[in-house]
């Protein structure tokens, strides 16, 4: 098998698969016959019998269904894992995986049948744990999403993305050092968890674009990395952003506070502010302002 699908929750786009009505009828048939008898507990699931050919058969098919996923077509995995799972019910992979397909298609509640599945038949699956609470995310249902983010770091304390999605919901819930707390942890077990194309978006979606640059410039700042303080401090003064005292009186940018490069771009900082029209932040910058092309962080 291979290594579990890390589901990033933020905004999956739809899709649109050239499936003609013949090709959608048995889809919908698969869907129904994996959904049926699911339960709706998470106790462990019985194991059923099944033939060494049958598991061999499913296995293949679940390669496929990766294929057909890495190319992002999502309707096309999703038949092969439902085929997978009918072939070989007993596994948790194949369910997860079903419930990350389901999760693209932003059929969420599909999403949760599959992956409550896959931990009745794996309960210490901490994947699955994090999917949930992805989805519940995405759903906006703040408490089951941290429920579920917490059983899955209980069952997997060094998967650096579980942290880092943690402090997301903290973030969304506005316990900023909660957020960066969590955010510190799943950097420190993993450095380049985010520029990871599988990482998690590190905040959620309703909170202003200065606050979230500002709120990692502090997190990049306490872990000494200048050259990010710096671009996400420029990202935040570009949205808005021009609160210097704020910056002065945070303990994370002590560790860089003395650095020429940190001390020149607050004197920079401190004198574009100053000209900055005073109408708003919404005011275009001045000419001598960085703009977004210009700015030193990539998209």
């Amino acid at each position: 098998m291979t290594t579990p699908y890390r589901w990033g929750f933020c905004n999956a786009v739809f899709r649109q698969h050239r499936l003609g009505l013949l090709q959608i009828v048995p889809t919908i048939l698969l869907l129904l016959l994996s959904n049926f008898a699911l339960g709706s507990c998470t106790h462990r699931a019985a194991r059923i019998p099944v033939t060494n050919e049958d598991i061999i058969k499913s296995n293949e098919v679940y390669k496929e269904g990766d294929i057909a996923f890495a190319r992002k077509d999502y309707y096309a995995a999703l038949i092969k894992y439902l085929e997978a799972s009918r072939l070989n019910p007993n596994n948790e992979y194949i369910f997860n995986r079903i419930g990350i397909v389901y999760s693209q298609l932003n059929y969420y509640q599909e999403a949760l049948t599959a992956f409550r599945r896959s931990m009745q038949l794996n309960p210490k699956y901490s994947y699955s744990y994090n999917n949930t609470a992805s989805v519940y995310f995405a759903l906006k249902d703040l408490k089951k999403a941290e429920k579920y983010f917490h059983k899955a770091i209980a069952l997997n304390k060094n998967e650096a993305s579980f942290h880092m999605n943690l402090g997301s919901l903290y973030f969304e819930k506005k316990k900023y050092d909660r957020a960066m707390a969590e955010w510190r942890k799943g950097l420190a077990l993993d450095p380049d968890i985010l520029s990871k194309r599988e990482n998690v978006s590190l905040v959620g979606g309703s909170t202003p674009a200065k606050e979230k640059n500002y709120y990692l410039a502090r997190l990049y700042a306490s872990l000494g990395d200048v050259v990010r303080t710096i671009e996400l401090l420029e990202e935040a003064f570009l949205d808005g952003f021009s609160d210097l005292t704020a910056i002065e009186k945070a303990a994370e940018f002590d560790p860089i506070r003395k650095d020429e490069r940190f001390v020149a771009f607050m004197q920079k900082m401190e004198l574009l502010i100053k000209l900055r029209p005073k109408t708003g932040s919404s005011a275009a910058p001045s000419n001598n302002a960085p703009s977004r092309a210009q700015s030193s962080r990539s998209a």
